[in-house]
């Protein structure tokens, strides 16, 4: 399988075991602004870039994209937000949508408010303009609310094209942050409403397998596949990798519940 990489990123300390919750976690010094370290800034400016010419064929006005992932752990949900906040950082409106209504973590990473969002919306109870919040990185967020017990049916629900429809008027590009692609059907059932799919894919970690899987499903249902976001790249490798193409490195898969 060849893709186009459409961005490369080196993390620090997003992946290093924490001895505390994932949701008391500080996600504060993977998250990107301007005083942010050099290459970890630029990696996310060179994906907005190679993003950004990946849809310039694209008629949609508002642009919509899936970030998704073939497994847990990937990095997909911090990937989104920087991806939007370099977005964001060139001008751009832009909106962030925790779909993930299973572990939701868009709320825990930038540090918002959990007590209402996208389920409130869907089933009705709150209109698009109280469930969006602004945040100090110059982004709008959706967050996934409380976890619903059926959170496929909801994201089946035609008011997931209506909050399409109706952020789009406001918004440049809008981001989605979504479950692996190979765990539920959550990311393969919307990817009809949206502009295109990002893989996110955590270099020495993802099982070709798994990603192989991932991408047959999103095809399955004609998603526009722009690209992989390769994560957590050691420097060594960087120079091998710049030939923007999919290799068949020797993948370690580890089980996670």
């Amino acid at each position: 399988m060849i893709m186009n990489i459409k961005g490369e990123v080196m993390f620090k300390n997003l992946f290093k075991k924490s001895k505390v919750n994932d949701h008391a976690r500080d996600y504060s010094n993977v998250i990107i602004t301007d005083k942010s370290d050099f290459s970890l800034l630029e990696a996310y400016k060179t994906t907005r870039t190679n993003l950004t010419y990946s849809l310039m064929n694209s008629e949609d006005k508002c642009k919509k994209i899936i970030f998704t992932s073939s497994i847990p752990s990937e990095g997909k949900t911090v990937s989104c937000i920087n991806t939007a906040i370099a977005f964001g950082m060139a001008g751009s409106k832009v909106l962030v949508i925790d779909a993930d209504l299973r572990k939701p973590k868009l709320h825990v990473c930038l540090n918002l408010s959990n007590e209402t969002g996208l389920t409130n919306y869907i089933v009705g109870m709150e209109k698009t303009s109280d469930v969006i919040q602004t945040t100090e990185y110059g982004i709008d967020c959706i967050t996934a609310g409380h976890i619903p017990p059926n959170p496929s049916e909801l994201l089946a629900s035609p008011k997931m094209n209506e909050l399409f429809i109706e952020t789009s008027e406001k918004y440049d590009y809008i981001f989605i942050d979504m479950p692996p692609a190979t765990i539920v059907t959550d990311p393969v059932s919307l990817s009809k409403y949206v502009t295109g799919v990002v893989l996110v894919v955590r270099q020495n970690y993802t099982n070709k397998d798994y990603l192989d899987k991932a991408v047959s499903n999103l095809k399955f249902a004609n998603a526009n596949i722009l690209g992989i976001l390769l994560n957590d790249v050691e420097t060594s490798d960087r120079y091998y990798l710049s030939r923007y193409r999919y290799k068949r490195y020797s993948y370690k898969y580890r089980y996670y519940e």
